[in-house]
């Protein structure tokens, strides 16, 4: 058994591998076409609005994800799960989906908004439009899709991958540290990247300089501590149901409010991104109150289901 657990983990470290340097390799080529399709007139406004004001940063992101979605096929077919593991084995039907998923949308994106709205009042965040209900909808959907495809991905394939060989707790630190260093994948706000300086080898540069930020402790504490809560809370949440629902509506919950939140607000200037490091970053996901915020969300979850399903 210990011998079957060394050898899925190897696997699952030489998948984290090649995501990173098919990732790396992608990005350059998805900018190169993003901003080529900007320009072709059949494209709806947002999207080509979207797709030029985007920097290499947001394509970097999309490359990464890209190639741990084309990198996860090899990854199943090594641990001969084969089609199997499309179907999500150890999940079962949840009748309660629909309020599982409605009341971690609103538990996550809730908690999340409210923190917001106290920047906001404390002045460590201002606003200059007014509520873009058009805009909302949009992000309604990419949080859905992200979520979607997030959870089958990571709660769904890869844990059912983990649990095979490993007991829950084990499988799910596991998952939720490739889930947080997938994720954390992203160029460090430090990087100013304009877009006439990305080359096909960009890419591997932005790793090496993710890599070098590892030794940070601060911007450890300010963004990885985040998403590691984060992916754990989503995990838990599908082992205590055997479902995805509640991991999607949580999901879905706080990239809807953290896309929301963006788009209408803004750090002032005479804030620096580093001023309230590690306490408070430029954005609703780094730092240690976001964190306590993401927990916070994981202990409310564990009472609402709790009293929702307690029998007498």
């Amino acid at each position: 058994m210990t011998r079957h657990i060394q050898s899925d983990a190897l696997k699952l470290l030489s998948w984290l591998g090649c995501t990173i340097a098919l990732g790396a390799a992608l990005a350059p080529l998805i900018f190169y076409a993003g901003k080529w399709m900007a320009d072709l007139p059949i494209l709806d406004g947002y999207i080509s609005a979207v797709l030029k004001r985007s920097d290499f940063d947001r394509y970097f992101n999309r490359a990464i994800l890209l190639a741990a979605l084309i990198c996860i096929i090899p990854l199943l077919r090594s641990l001969k799960l084969g089609r199997k593991s499309f179907t999500l084995l150890s999940t079962k039907a949840n009748p309660a989906w629909k309020s599982h998923f409605l009341g971690g949308f609103f538990l996550a994106g809730g908690f999340l908004l409210i923190l917001g709205c106290a920047y906001l009042a404390l002045g460590l965040f201002e606003s200059d439009k007014g509520f873009d209900l058009r805009m909302a909808g949009k992000f309604m959907v990419t949080a859905l899709v992200v979520s979607l495809l997030e959870e089958w991905i990571f709660r769904g394939m890869l844990l059912d991958a983990v649990l095979r060989s490993s007991r829950q707790s084990i499988a799910l630190l596991f998952v939720t540290f490739f889930f947080a260093l997938v994720h954390f994948l992203k160029p460090p706000g430090t990087i100013d990247l304009n877009d006439a300086d990305v080359k096909l080898t960009t890419g591997f540069w932005i790793i090496g300089q993710i890599f070098i930020h590892f030794g940070n402790p601060v911007f450890i504490a300010a963004e990885f501590a985040t998403l590691f809560a984060v992916g754990w809370v989503l995990g838990w949440a599908r082992l205590r149901t055997c479902s995805l629902w509640l991991s999607i509506g949580l999901h879905s919950g706080w990239v809807f409010s953290y896309e929301l939140y963006r788009y209408h607000t803004f750090m002032p200037r005479q804030y620096s991104p580093e001023l309230f490091l590690p306490y408070i970053g430029t954005n609703l996901k780094s730092g240690l109150i976001p964190l306590t915020t993401v927990c916070l969300t994981g202990v409310v979850s564990a009472i609402w289901l709790y009293f929702r399903h307690r029998r007498p």
